[in-house]
């Protein structure tokens, strides 16, 4: 069974800077508990565009936790068909096409203590950010970080909402901003200035991918596990009229008959039905792994790859290091081997690199975050009497 779509309401369009656009959604009545979200998810929308129909992802900026209307930011890209679309054309009374919310980009619930919070953003990056951000201040007592990199001061998006968090939450909350026209692009050096207490901290990254890729090896370089690094990769996927053809012959390559799948801490097993996807086979029997633009491009039903070998149509919304973990899309991945096939939906949680679980123990370093929680605190109150930019 697909994400169910439905109609929802346009009831305000907001311009954020001159190329970005926020929507806020009205959910009729009675789907109000299927779009029940969670800070950080997203949705997917689905447009006709000439004989065909088109899907794109889109974070939610608002905070569930808040009871703030459904809304979304979009970002003009250059070329893009729905991006412009809908800044161009998109105004309060129109109707559109949206799933319910999904995604895995959320806080932990099992780190809501005194673990420090990163926040990493670049760009329209800002929109599950800003959502996550708004989230930790109302349900946790973390102490917050965020680094928001734009080209200039004119492309921040929320800027006075993130000027009016600073303000109220000044005893937990910093924020640093990057403009690449005033300093150059961003560095490593910028970055790893701003960390500390990396072995307990939490890191959440989205935004371009060169801003992802540099945020991510930075931590690397810090010593931060994998397990700790949490990230939102978006792509958009290829329009029908714009799909290249694969490559490989699904048909021709070796399958086993089942094939094993770990969901919510069970092992099930599988029939493999030859040239369907591992996730269209998996709801076949009954199971519903976390998915949503069953395109290759959001990465909601990554797994990790236990045993066996996959072959993935496309695998857009995986960076290289993902790939070399182990992490496969379910939805555009076929058997490719006869050998015994396992795959792992529940240790890929989160949208991030770590489908490999160290031997680091998370449930420690929530314990030593406890222990060390008023020490963040005196710290956080002395790291602000360095000058800071804060905008």
């Amino acid at each position: 069974m697909s994400v169910p779509f439905h109609e929802l309401k346009v009831s305000a369009v907001i311009r954020e800077t001159p190329d970005c656009s926020s929507f806020e959604l009205t959910v009729p009545l009675e789907l109000q508990e299927a779009y029940r979200s969670k800070a950080g998810q997203h949705l997917t929308f689905e447009l006709p565009w000439d004989d065909f129909k088109v899907t794109r992802c889109y974070s939610l900026s608002s905070c569930p936790d808040l009871g703030e209307t459904l809304k979304i930011g979009v970002k003009r890209v250059e070329g893009g068909r729905i991006s412009n679309w809908l800044n161009d054309n998109l105004k309060a009374g129109d109707s559109i096409t949206a799933s319910v919310p999904e995604g895995r980009f959320v806080l932990d619930p099992e780190t809501r203590s005194g673990a420090p919070l990163f926040l990493f953003a670049g760009g329209s990056g800002i929109t599950p950010i800003i959502s996550l951000l708004k989230s930790a201040l109302t349900i946790t007592k973390r102490p917050i970080t965020l680094l928001y990199a734009n080209q200039n001061r004119d492309a921040v998006i929320y800027g006075e909402e993130l000027e009016r968090l600073a303000a109220e939450h000044s005893d937990r909350l910093l924020v640093h901003h990057h403009f690449d026209a005033e300093g150059g692009y961003l560095t490593a050096a910028e970055v790893a200035v701003l960390l500390r207490h990396t072995d307990i901290s939490e890191f959440y990254i989205c935004g371009p991918e060169p801003f992802m890729e540099l945020i991510e090896n930075t931590l690397a370089e810090a010593g931060v596990h994998d397990e700790l690094v949490y990230i939102e990769r978006f792509v958009s996927p290829a329009d029908p009229d714009r799909v290249e053809v694969d490559a490989v012959d699904v048909a021709s390559l070796e399958a086993p008959d089942t094939f094993s799948l770990w969901l919510n801490g069970r092992s099930r097993t599988v029939p493999y039905v030859k040239g369907q996807t591992l996730l269209q086979c998996a709801q076949a029997a009954g199971l519903q792994p976390a998915h949503s633009c069953e395109s290759g491009y959001c990465g909601s039903c990554m797994a990790h790859v236990n045993t066996g070998k996959v072959h993935m149509r496309t695998h857009e919304a995986l960076s290289e290091r993902d790939i070399a973990r182990g992490v496969a899309l379910l939805c555009q991945s076929v058997p490719a081997s006869p050998e015994p096939l396992e795959l792992d939906s529940d240790s890929t949680s989160f949208r991030a690199a770590s489908a490999v679980k160290s031997s680091y123990s998370k449930r420690a370093s929530q314990l030593a975050a406890v222990a060390v929680f008023a020490f963040m605190v005196a710290g956080t109150l002395i790291l602000r009497l360095v000058p800071q930019v804060v905008e």
